[in-house]
């Protein structure tokens, strides 16, 4: 009775591990979708997507300094002679199931480095804090 207990708890435990990986390549495939949205948005100059990802909390870190939502979207300009939102290297790390750190660079006129931290609230996914560092023109 004892073995059949013990295979009963291994593969409850296998199962547990086969799903959250999947559930977090799944997460992190839409969190790479939502910093897509995001990036092409800002192209744009268009506010609304920031207005739902950021959070009312968010801290941002730019190299027009640090500040919050407000500040964030009064500052949303799209960057001069840029038509294309060009990330690359997308990694992200999860803290937990409801928190990831999000790195990732772009290329182009707009080339950077930036970091998010997301936090998942009522199913929705919104930026708590973020960074970008302008990548050299070497």
């Amino acid at each position: 009775m004892k073995r059949t207990l013990v295979l009963i708890g291994a593969s409850s435990l296998i199962l547990g591990v086969l799903f959250t990986a999947s559930a977090v390549a799944s997460d992190t495939d839409d969190l790479s979708a939502l910093d897509k949205k995001w990036g092409e948005s800002g192209i744009k100059g268009d506010i609304s997507v920031s207005e739902k990802l950021l959070s009312e909390q968010v801290v941002s870190v730019t190299p027009n300094g640090v500040r919050g939502k407000k500040g964030e979207l009064a500052d949303n300009q799209p960057p001069p002679g840029v038509t294309k939102y060009e990330p690359t290297d997308y990694k992200v790390t999860f803290l937990n199931p409801d928190t990831a750190i999000m790195t990732h660079a772009t290329k182009g006129g707009d080339a950077h480095y930036s970091l998010h931290v997301w936090s998942r609230k009522n199913g929705n996914w919104q930026i708590v804090a973020t960074s970008v560092t302008a990548a050299s023109k070497e």
